[in-house]
C-alpha cells in the first residue's frame, strides 16, 4: 500500500512537470528569453511547493480510502484522477503566475 502512496505521489509531480514543461512559449514585450526562463523557472518552483502540499492530501484520502477503492477495482482509476487533476492545478498556478508578471502565450486561448 505505501508503495502505491508514493508512486501517486511521484505520478502527480511527474504529470506536473509535463503539463508545466508544454505550457507553451511565454512572451513579455521587452523582455529576453533568460528572463523569462528564470521567471518561468520561479513560477514553476512556486506551484511545485503548492503541488506538493496537496499530494500529502492526495495520500491520506488514498491511504484512508484506498482499501475501499481496491476492493471495488476502482483504485487505479482515482489515484490516476487524482494525479490528472493535480497536474492541471499545478500548470493553471504557472499560468496565473506568469500571467500576473504580465506574460503572454501568443496563440492561446
Amino acid at each position: 500500500m505505501r508503495r502505491r502512496i508514493a508512486f501517486v505521489s511521484a505520478a502527480c509531480l511527474a504529470l506536473g512537470a509535463c503539463f508545466q514543461a508544454t505550457g507553451g512559449e511565454w512572451f513579455k514585450q521587452g523582455v529576453d528569453s533568460g528572463v523569462t526562463t528564470r521567471e518561468l523557472a520561479q513560477c514553476q518552483r512556486d506551484a511545485r511547493l503548492v503541488g506538493n502540499e496537496e499530494a500529502k492530501i492526495d495520500q491520506d484520502i488514498a491511504a484512508s480510502r484506498g482499501t475501499d477503492w481496491q476492493r471495488t477495482g476502482s483504485y487505479n482509476a482515482n489515484t490516476q484522477q487524482m494525479a490528472q487533476s493535480a497536474a492541471k492545478r499545478q500548470a493553471e498556478m504557472v499560468g496565473r503566475c506568469m500571467r500576473n508578471k504580465g506574460y503572454s502565450q501568443p496563440g492561446a486561448k
